[in-house]
């Protein structure tokens, strides 16, 4: 017996390896998604270090989405013809090396090519990580998705204080210090991560059960629709946060304070809905939880000062609340595709949101990030419309 069919086997036999296996996961992909949060933070000094205006940040954060997203679902298919813990080890040392060396970076293509760089390897990461993640889940499988998902929110919101600190302390090269949760994130998956699932045989007679039900393509096709709308409105908060309070003449760090409490709160709103989506159905959360987003926001817009920091968390909780719902549904959707299906939600859809970047800054340098940021309520009252036209149980 080969040692990876070892491993399965003590995997299948012992909960606690599955415990632990899913805690290396959730690990992993807090360091993982880390990275993806200096830029923005740090763009506020970038735009003056390099002379870039906000139309030139959009377009790298557009490429930079591009080749962290579509990627992705090529990714997951591959994952589910030949699934392999490496797909899983080799990214930390990707991710990690391009993205904490941006401090390096000599201008506008540099940042990029490094920026581009983690992207990819992150989009590597995504489709193989929540594949064994849904393998490893027992019954609850919206709750256990979504705790898999707010690992990546979390990792997401530690960024911009670690970026912060290293380069107030050491200046932007002094990011690249960071490089040693990478290298400790790797150490853990080649010692815990499990190994992926091997597939079943159909009994002996019986055709194998199909891995995309028709019946099911077109609530999957609604879901991915909502999916493109609810990322447009967090990608570019993601982006564009920062920038908004530089705009108001803020200081770096409430810039970054107010993305890591987005991303926090939206850490918990992700738990939280996959727990409701489990009880009350995919459909209620991922509809409820839109119809809140567009007032939220306008909200958080015209308010001042405390008030907007107060806006923050229930701001950042109902636009987070489904992003492990959405991997859940369309995991059930396509029953015998969970890395393709992961990596549709997670990269597909990206890559159409993170075209906005480059918009959303041009319209910022035209008519204000308020303006600019205010459009995306009407890309949220849209989302409402479209996620009614879903079925009531995404269990096809």
């Amino acid at each position: 017996m080969s040692n990876d069919n070892q491993v399965a086997g003590e995997a299948s036999a012992s909960p606690a390896f599955k415990k632990t296996a899913f805690a290396t996961l959730i690990f992993s992909h807090a360091i993982n998604d880390m990275s993806g949060a200096f830029f923005a933070p740090l763009a506020p000094l970038i735009t003056k270090e390099f002379g870039l205006s906000l139309t030139a940040i959009g377009l790298i954060m557009t490429i930079r989405s591009f080749a962290g997203s579509l990627p992705q679902t090529l990714f997951g298919w591959l994952i589910d013809r030949h699934p392999s813990r490496w797909w899983l080890l080799s990214t930390p040392l990707v991710v990690g090396v391009s993205g904490t060396a941006i401090g390096f970076a000599a201008g506008f293509w540099s940042l990029t090519a490094m920026l581009s760089v983690a992207a990819l390897g992150a989009a590597c990461y995504h489709p193989a990580a929540a594949s064994m993640a849904r393998d490893i889940s027992a019954g609850r499988r919206g709750l256990v998705m979504s705790i898999y998902v707010a690992s990546g929110r979390i990792g997401h919101a530690v960024g911009p204080i670690i970026a912060l600190s290293l380069v107030s302390l050491l200046g932007l090269k002094g990011l690249v210090f960071a490089l040693s949760l990478y290298a400790l994130s790797g150490a853990a998956l080649a010692r815990f991560a499990p190994v992926p699932a091997a597939k079943e045989a159909a009994p002996s007679g019986k055709e194998a059960p199909s891995k995309f039900p028709r019946k099911n393509r077109w609530p999957l096709a609604i879901l991915y629709a909502t999916t493109i709308f609810r990322n447009m409105v967090m990608i570019n908060l993601y982006g564009f946060l920062p920038l908004y309070f530089a705009a108001r003449g803020e200081t770096l760090w409430e810039g970054g304070a107010a993305l890591t409490l987005l991303l926090v709160s939206g850490a918990s709103g992700g738990i939280v809905g996959g727990w409701l989506s489990d009880r009350f159905g995919r459909k209620a959360v991922i509809v409820f939880s839109a119809a809140a987003v567009a007032p939220l926001l306008l909200l958080f817009l015209r308010a001042e000062g405390v008030m907007q920091f107060v806006l923050i968390p229930p701001l950042g909780i109902f636009t987070h609340a489904v992003m492990g719902v959405r991997m859940a549904y369309a995991q059930e959707l396509m029953p015998g595709s969970p890395a393709l299906a992961a990596g549709i939600m997670q990269g597909g859809n990206w890559f159409i949101s993170g075209a906005t970047l480059a918009a959303t800054g041009a319209i910022g340098d035209m008519w204000g990030l308020d303006f600019a940021l205010g459009l995306l309520s009407v890309v949220a009252a849209i989302e409402v419309v479209i996620s009614l036209a879903l079925p009531k149980d995404g269990r096809g």
